[in-house]
């Protein structure tokens, strides 16, 4: 095996002194390395967004909900004030909702009211914020579903109410909501009644994975827990899939380095066909023979893969340190377009650059390995 490596590293330096077989295997591996490059700067590209995604949602969403698992109201007892004692790094909201439409520029806006134990504030969300035209400060006009008798007849309730909060939106997020303190929400709703809803939400955002499996044991029977991954589970699956199906189209590009290497396998098979005879006359079995021009194919492939990934994490990690892609304001959860170079990725990339590589030299490694030794020597 050692004397296969040794020829294969002396043909490689040989194709230096063959100028059409140099440059084909120089475009070789070139083209394994901008696979590869382009591989690692769209996989760090994706990964950047996806992370600051995943961060925003464990900064701003709910990490774990209770629901009630019949009814449309929780159980009562003690057990909210136990998990509360139990969880101090937990934040605990009972919430009690019910649906409005809110009215303000001329504009009105199916939403969820969401009244919230102890909140001194009025909030909207970013869809409530962005569509009636508020900002802290404005006035939105709330209606209900509920009547009250007014000498025109029956009506719905209204209440105006000033704007404190435009709540950080998740990605995603198409509903409405306005939420109000317990005082605000009387005439909408009796807020004497058991919650509707629990949010949970852990103190430090990098915990938000975990809040489900923490208080699953401090709940009573006829309770549902919901966690962040279900909370958030359509999102986080077209992330996958997004990243899965883009990482596949650019890998690609991988299959077409490929093609070419196998071309100049193909070239290098035909240039060494007397340099093969003479090895297999001289008792070099077809198994060495077919293991020397893999050995071949892998060295180009492999150097470049590695080349590629090198200059593919450098440039993602330069593109993102320095912040050179600026994004619009307002627009992206981000101010520039993020790159986060991962080890798993770097880890995919040269394991695809090797199988490519591999798979490439199969075919004509084989045709090589059974090449007649006359047929090899007839014309030389």
């Amino acid at each position: 095996m050692t004397a296969v490596l040794l020829l294969a590293h002396r043909w490689l330096l040989a194709l230096r002194r063959r100028t059409h077989v140099a440059t084909v295997s120089a475009i070789s591996m070139v083209a394994m390395a901008l696979g590869a490059a382009a591989l690692v700067v769209t996989l760090a590209l994706l990964e950047g967004f996806q992370h600051a995604i995943r961060g925003q949602l464990e900064r701003g969403g709910v990490h774990a909900r209770l629901l009630p698992a019949r009814g449309s109201e929780l159980p009562e007892g003690e057990w909210l004030a136990a998990l509360r004692q139990r969880h101090p790094q937990l934040e605990v909201e009972e919430i009690r909702s019910t649906a409005v439409w809110c009215m303000a520029n001329g504009v009105a806006l199916p939403a969820e009211l969401e009244v919230v134990a102890g909140l001194p504030r009025v909030e909207v969300n970013p869809v409530v914020a962005a569509r009636l035209g508020l900002s802290p400060g404005s006035e939105v006009v709330v209606a209900s579903s509920r009547l009250v008798l007014t000498p025109l007849g029956p009506l719905p309730l209204r209440r105006r109410l000033r704007v404190d909060v435009v709540r950080e939106g998740r990605p995603g997020e198409e509903r409405g909501v306005v939420r109000v303190g317990e005082g605000l929400a009387q005439a909408f709703l009796d807020v004497g009644r058991g919650p509707q809803a629990v949010a949970l939400r852990a103190r430090e955002a990098k915990e938000a994975w975990g809040v489900a499996s923490i208080v699953q044991e401090d709940v009573p029977e006829g309770v549902v827990v919901q966690s962040f991954q279900e909370l958030n589970r359509p999102l986080l699956a077209a992330l996958a899939l997004e990243r899965t199906m883009i990482g596949f189209a650019v890998a690609l590009v991988m299959v077409v380095a490929a093609l070419n290497l196998l071309c100049n396998l193909a070239l290098v098979a035909a240039e060494k066909r007397a340099d093969v005879a003479l090895l297999a006359a001289m008792g070099l079995s077809g198994r060495a023979i077919f293991r020397l021009f893999v050995s071949v194919g892998a060295g180009v492939g492999v150097l470049g893969g590695v080349l590629g990934t090198a200059a593919g994490a450098v440039l993602a990690f330069l593109l993102d340190r320095t912040q050179a892609l600026p994004l619009p304001r307002g627009v992206f959860v981000v101010s520039h377009v993020p790159f986060r170079v991962q080890g798993e990725a770097i880890a995919v990339v040269l394991a695809i650059s090797l199988a490519a590589a591999l798979l490439a030299s199969l075919a004509p490694a084989r045709a090589a390995a059974r090449r007649d030794v006359l047929q090899g020597l007839r014309y030389e």
